[in-house]
């Protein structure tokens, strides 16, 4: 397919995919909001909080733009849920043409903020940033192909001193169900919500050690079928699988004791610019400690890993994983490194679609936000994945299709639609009953032709 083919068919694609996510939306004045929010971020402008993007839809009155679009995002009713839900379902459409989803990601990321009044702002670490500052933290589910990352879900961490101040609460407009729940609470919640609505999530869970260090996490990824490569801390204790030792060690002490000649050097990708990555790696199979008790016959051995990165005076980063004992040691470290797919789609998240451009103070405002952002950069992906087809060759680069705000267009007809691949229903898999038997979650180009069948 050649670019012009792909440039000419956009408008219509969009218009498609505007339709497909409007039927989450109960009214028409949020369907035309949400649409032109939605485009604003895909433009080139430079600032995407609401004020720049209402501007240009109304010159005449932008003060009256303002506070529609205001209203939209900040108090008009609607289900984030149900719109990420069909954005999802887009997006899994597009991506899974390029292959099945691998695995999911669960992470987060700094919001950077001025001030103290802005829903679950404080001074607090973010992994993201590398260091603390006064910042907001959301935290995400995204899964992965091959060649793709779509994000899922988004939600805001809510610091101790805001779920537990009544004044901010009434404030922010924080619903009274919402409480104080840890990172961790919160990944696992979008990661059964996900399950629910039908998301394909994988094989693989990955989570750096401020998710993986909690059992439940692994335990839910063993309850939905998943395997686990995740980050702990130096501090988790650990049985040997031979049943000699006495009592458990941690994972530091258990490092202490291999010799630097047992950490082996592995490499696991080449980054952009040509150059591998590599570390060093020394593994060990082992039984997790669970509180005093001793292992028995519900304990099952694990991979845990240790590595030692240029640089530094020993290993200082460690991981567990229930990957086959059979998995090879280039194995291990290729999974474990897949993490790397939410450092480019937060790149992309701030920098393509007004992430982190959001200037509003209140909970339902923060979170509608997300949703449009979501959509947004779902599309992206989209477009990118009808870029580069599979066997796709002599296609340029360049990022995906961006516009300006749109003015009125003609309806799209239904031979503009985007037409089925013949592999659609096969890298869905059989994981997917919800998004394929509901034809309302299915991108309304596709519920012709081929037949979606259990």
């Amino acid at each position: 397919m050649r670019s012009s083919d792909l440039a000419s068919g956009f408008e219509a694609r969009l218009d498609r995919f505007l339709e497909h996510i409007g039927e989450a939306l109960p009214r028409a004045d949020q369907r035309k909001k949400f649409a032109l929010y939605t485009v604003g971020l895909l433009s080139d402008a430079e600032r995407k909080s609401v004020e720049p993007l209402a501007a240009p839809t109304r010159p005449e009155a932008p003060d009256a733009a303002h506070q529609a679009m205001l209203h939209f995002v900040g108090q008009s009713p609607w289900d984030d849920r149900e719109v990420r839900r069909r954005a999802s379902a887009w997006g899994l459409w597009a991506a899974t043409s390029r292959g099945p989803v691998r695995g999911t990601i669960l992470d987060d990321t700094g919001i950077i903020k001025q001030g103290t009044h802005s829903v679950g702002v404080q001074r607090q670490y973010s992994g993201s940033l590398g260091k603390v500052d006064n910042c907001q933290i959301a935290v995400t589910a995204c899964i992965f192909t091959d060649h793709d990352t779509l994000p899922i879900d988004i939600g805001l961490y809510l610091p101790e001193s805001w779920a537990n101040d009544a004044k901010r609460r009434a404030e922010a407009q924080i619903p009274s169900d919402v409480v104080f729940r840890t990172k961790g609470e919160i990944a696992r919640e979008m990661l059964r919500r996900a399950h629910a609505d039908g998301v394909p999530l994988g094989d693989l869970l990955l989570a750096d050690a401020d998710y993986g260090r909690a059992s439940e996490l692994r335990d839910l990824a063993g309850e939905l079928g998943m395997r686990f490569a995740v980050g702990i801390h130096v501090t988790q204790r650990f049985w040997d699988d031979d049943g000699v030792w006495i009592e458990p060690m941690s994972a530091g002490e258990i490092a202490g004791y291999v010799p630097p000649r047992a950490f082996r050097r592995l490499s696991w990708r080449t980054n952009t610019n040509g150059k591998k990555l590599s570390a060093r790696f020394a593994f060990r199979r082992v039984v997790l400690a669970e509180g005093d008790r001793l292992p028995d016959a519900r304990d099952h051995e694990i991979w845990l890993i240790m590595e030692w990165r240029d640089g530094d005076d020993g290993p200082h980063r460690f991981y567990v994983s229930d990957l086959p004992k059979t998995a090879t040691k280039a194995e291990l470290v290729r999974c474990l490194k897949e993490r790397h797919h939410t450092e480019r789609m937060y790149e992309d998240l701030k920098g393509e679609v007004g992430f982190d451009h959001y200037e509003g103070r209140r909970w339902p405002g923060w979170n509608h936000h997300m949703s449009v952002v979501l959509c947004a950069y779902t599309l992206l992906v989209a477009e990118r994945c009808m870029a580069f087809p599979p066997g796709a060759s002599g296609v340029s680069a360049g990022r995906a299709h961006r516009r300006a705000p749109r003015a009125a267009r003609p309806g799209l007809g239904a031979d503009t639609a985007p037409a089925l691949r013949a592999n659609d229903t096969a890298a869905l898999g059989t994981r997917v009953p919800d998004l394929r038997s509901d034809t309302r979650a299915i991108p309304a180009g596709l519920q012709g032709g081929r037949e979606l069948t259990q």
